[in-house]
């Protein structure tokens, strides 16, 4: 029997997304489906993150990019409009 939401009895119910720097990327955060911000999870073992302010994987204060460690503890976290809603934005 399925749950009301329609996930699968085995599957565990989705983790609260944390809130990481707006600069950090990787390739699975785009055409990604009904998941939406799941990468910032940070549970894949293949994903590789990087800086937009570096363009490296490490960021300013050369510490590495993670969804575990790209938080607001960092001194180069930057947070942005609609953080809280990682839908499509209007202009977008």
């Amino acid at each position: 029997m399925k749950p009301a939401d329609d996930r699968p009895a085995s599957t565990p119910p989705p983790a609260e997304i944390p809130a990481v720097c707006r600069l950090l990327r990787t390739k699975t955060a785009f055409g990604v489906g009904e998941g939406g911000a799941l990468w910032k999870l940070g549970e894949s073992t293949t994903a590789n993150y990087w800086c937009l302010a570096t363009m490296e994987p490490f960021g300013p204060d050369d510490s590495y990019c993670h969804p575990h460690s790209c938080g607001s503890r960092r001194s180069c976290f930057q947070t942005g409009p609609g953080d809280e809603d990682d839908g499509p934005r209007s202009g977008e």
